[in-house]
Parts: C-alpha cells; structure tokens; sequence
C-alpha cells in the first residue's frame, strides 16, 4: 500500500531493509545502520512520526490532505503545542531540510524543516506562542 509521507509518495519496504516494531508507547526502527527509536500519534488517518530529530506526517495515497511542509513552501504545524525555538528569520536565505523552527508537543521537540531551498518569505510564529493543528508557522518562497 503506498503513503505520503511529507507530501511525497513512498510504499513501505521499497528500497530498504529497515524492520519496525513496537516497545511500548515507542516504535523500534531496525536498519543496518543500528538501532533507533521513534514516536508515532495518530490523528484521524494521519500519523505524525518523530524519527531521529526530523518530523513526518504520513497518510495513505490518494488523500488530499497537506503535508506539513509542502512543495508550495508553506510550513504548517503538524499537531498543537508551543513553539521553543525560532532559527530564521524573514528574508533569511535557506537550504532544503535547515531547522527552521522547533515546536513542542507532548514532551517532544519536533524541528520543523525547510521543505525547498529559498528565502523565507515570512515568520508567523514567535518564541513561547501556542499554535493550533495546521496553524502556518512559516512560508518559504523558491529564488
């Protein structure tokens, strides 16, 4: 069955050999690079993961929902809470995958990345707000 994850389409065991299972309220990522921890919350059909300091959202193929970081720049907040670090600012220019932001949720730190590589266009998010599910928190244009 094929996923988006952060917006692009990928089927689970192509092109790898990683193996996943469950400890707990933690998912076990086996590679043959070694052996990592991961965070998973489900929301509605969306699963939120944290996996080695980045952030996905994957959903099944086909739905039309946004991905947190989409190819149009557009840097939206994958779950609620609180916003504890800002590492850009407008007009700062970015490469695909820089930390951006950081945003707090359930005991986590979730780094919000640079979806493209551009300027940031706008910041709409400052240290210690509270943000909502979906709320954008960034916009990155493309140079």
């Amino acid at each position: 069955m094929k996923h988006l994850v952060n917006g692009r389409e990928w089927e689970p065991g192509a092109g790898t050999d990683a193996t996943v299972s469950r400890l707990g309220d933690r998912l076990v990522v086996r590679t043959r690079d070694g052996s990592f921890t991961a965070l998973a919350v489900r929301s509605g059909g969306t699963a939120y993961v944290s996996y080695r300091g980045r952030s996905y959202k994957v959903e099944r193929a086909g739905r039309s929902a946004r991905a947190e970081g989409t190819s149009d720049g557009e840097l939206r907040a994958p779950m609620p809470g609180m916003i504890v670090e800002v590492s850009c600012k407008e007009g700062d220019k970015v490469e695909a995958g820089d930390r951006l932001l950081v945003l707090e949720a359930m005991k986590m730190q979730q780094p919000v990345l640079a979806p493209l590589s551009g300027r940031v266009r706008s910041v709409g998010v400052a240290q210690g707000d509270q943000v909502e599910e979906g709320q954008v928190l960034a916009l990155v244009g493309a140079e």
